[in-house]
């Protein structure tokens, strides 16, 4: 997770640099009070303008009231919005104002509070009430979230005793009692985006590794992937990363497909390929190109999956497909 921390004062200074050793924050300090080699600046809105979608979260060392007004214009999507927390700058409260559940604004407060010996402000109706969140569940098991706008008709329904619906294609642990099998509105579990409810929120296990090699300069990298996950009856959603060689690392068609559905990109050395067990469609091209007999399966298997589709040579592309094991427990902390 990478965070910045913003302060403005001599005492926020302090936070800022004890939040940068304790968990690798990026610290920028006012510049009249810049003492310790953080990053200097002079100007709170520029600042924020430029580094509001480069950080998981952001921390501001001051009165919430410069907070909000510094982000408002950047406020977009709660799916995508980072996280926002504030804390007061002698560290007695941290209140986190955006993204408490998806962007994990809330645990970064308690940590936060942890760290300063003072107390998290956590204002989300389902935590103040002890109930289950949705959102939050999602994240903690790494379930992509189909449609942000019916997490409020599942929390409101929750938080005012009522049942909602639950369809799953996985071994669940730790159900807590809010779900039944049939109701009118529900969440479901499952690797594509079926709707056993009249108002169904889909959540999609990101449990699908991908694994590609392609030609140099490969312009229909991203067409390719769409058109091999859907034959395979894959969401782009689902895909906990994206494997190639590590001399493929900067090819423009992966880089640019990882970068625009925010899905991983893990590479590996041809040293590193060429060790992993088992049986794999070898290429003696692919070894004299990149030193290793096969990149996509092979990679696949590099990061933890269980092969489900092999090799699949299509418009200068290689592709294979694999699963991670999916543990989904209510209780994942």
């Amino acid at each position: 997770m990478k965070i910045a921390s913003i302060a403005f004062t001599e005492n926020g200074a302090k936070i800022v640099k004890m939040l940068v050793h304790e968990i690798g924050v990026k610290g920028y300090v006012f510049e009249k009070y810049n003492t310790d080699g953080l990053e200097s600046f002079n100007n709170v809105s520029s600042l924020v303008r430029d580094i509001f979608k480069k950080y998981n979260a952001i921390v501001f060392v001051g009165a919430c009231g410069i907070a909000v007004r510094s982000i408002a214009p950047y406020v977009k999507d709660k799916a995508k919005d980072p996280a926002v927390v504030v804390v007061d700058e002698k560290g007695n409260f941290a209140i986190p104002i955006l993204s408490g559940h998806i962007g994990g604004a809330n645990d970064l407060a308690e940590k936060i509070a942890a760290l300063t010996s003072g107390v998290a402000v956590i204002t989300t109706a389902t935590d103040i009430n002890k109930k289950f969140s949705v959102d939050t569940f999602a994240v903690r098991n790494n379930l992509h979230i189909g449609d942000t706008k019916l997490i409020k008709e599942i929390s409101s329904r929750i938080l005012n005793e009522k049942k909602v619906g639950l369809y799953t294609d996985y071994e669940l642990k730790n159900v807590p009692d809010c779900f039944e099998e049939s109701n009118e509105v529900g969440i479901c579990i499952s690797d594509d985006d079926k709707k056993p409810f009249r108002t169904t929120l889909n959540l999609m296990p990101k449990n699908v590794v991908l694994g590609i090699g392609c030609r140099k300069g490969c312009e229909t990298v991203e067409e390719s992937i769409l058109a091999f996950l859907k034959v395979n009856g894959v969401s782009v959603y689902s895909l906990f990363a994206v494997a190639t060689v590590d001399i493929k690392k900067n090819e423009k068609g992966i880089v640019e497909f990882c970068e625009k559905f925010d899905i991983p990109l893990l590479t590996f050395s041809a040293e590193t390929l060429a060790a992993v067990e088992g049986e794999f469609t070898a290429s003696e091209f692919v070894k004299k190109t990149v030193g290793v007999d096969n990149v996509c399966e092979r990679t696949v298997c590099a990061v933890g999956a269980k092969i489900t589709e092999k090799k699949t040579a299509l418009n200068g592309t290689a592709l294979a497909l694999g699963r991670i094991n999916t543990e989904i427990d209510f209780l994942k902390g």
